[in-house]
């Protein structure tokens, strides 16, 4: 997997469109399709591994594309990248994981077992913190947490850094000549994004607790 990791990296170059100009130019490349082919980068962005690559593209894409359009498809294209990463991970490196660690590792099987009974929680918050990761969909992968939970978690966590990754980028662009109007009328966004987080954090505290309780 390693392997296919590097040379995807290597072929697709994907530093490379890590700039407005480089961006820019492959958009207009392949206009009307030039939205698909920012999904397709971010895609394999987050399959590469590589560390605030993906992150960084959803910043150069909300110069290039606007803040909605980046924020409509820059969600849908981790979505697709970050859940093809985890049931990958989850139907090809799971099972052996299990066979090799069977009967040796019996508190691990433990806290695997209990991460997926709080799964939802766990990723949600997981998700909050670290975004992106490449880290994060590979590891909870080889845990119990249930796909549904995964995608639910992720759908929602992803949100909170998303938007004002696409918003900022598109508002310091120097070509917006609209700086104070957006960011008067993005102001109630980020708040609401921050209360959300916020909220979530706290259920997620609560549900840990009682977990500590029950257990």
């Amino acid at each position: 997997m390693l392997a296919v990791v590097v040379w995807a990296s290597w072929q697709l170059d994907l530093p490379r469109y890590v700039s407005v100009d480089g961006m820019r130019a492959l958009v207009d490349a392949h206009a009307p399709y030039g939205a698909l082919v920012f999904m397709g980068l971010l895609v394999a962005a987050i399959f590469t591994h590589v560390p605030m690559l993906a992150h960084l593209l959803i910043a150069v894409g909300g110069v290039v594309l606007g803040a909605p359009a980046a924020f409509a498809y820059g969600w849908l294209a981790s979505m697709v990248g970050t859940t093809s990463t985890f049931l990958l991970v989850r139907y090809v490196a799971r099972e052996p994981l299990e066979r090799a660690l069977a009967g040796r590792l019996a508190r691990l099987r433990s806290y695997d077992e209990r991460l997926a009974r709080n799964g939802f929680w766990t990723v949600l918050a997981l998700r909050i913190l670290f975004f992106l990761a490449p880290f994060l969909n590979w590891e909870i992968g080889l845990t119990g947490v249930r796909v549904r939970d995964y995608v639910a978690a992720t759908a929602l966590g992803l949100v909170p850094q998303l938007a004002p990754t696409v918003f900022f980028a598109d508002s310091l662009a120097p070509a917006s000549a609209a700086l104070p109007q957006k960011l008067l009328l993005g102001a109630p966004l980020i708040l609401a994004i921050l209360t959300i987080a916020t909220i979530t954090r706290r259920l997620l505290n609560r549900k840990t607790k009682a977990a500590e309780h029950t257990s």
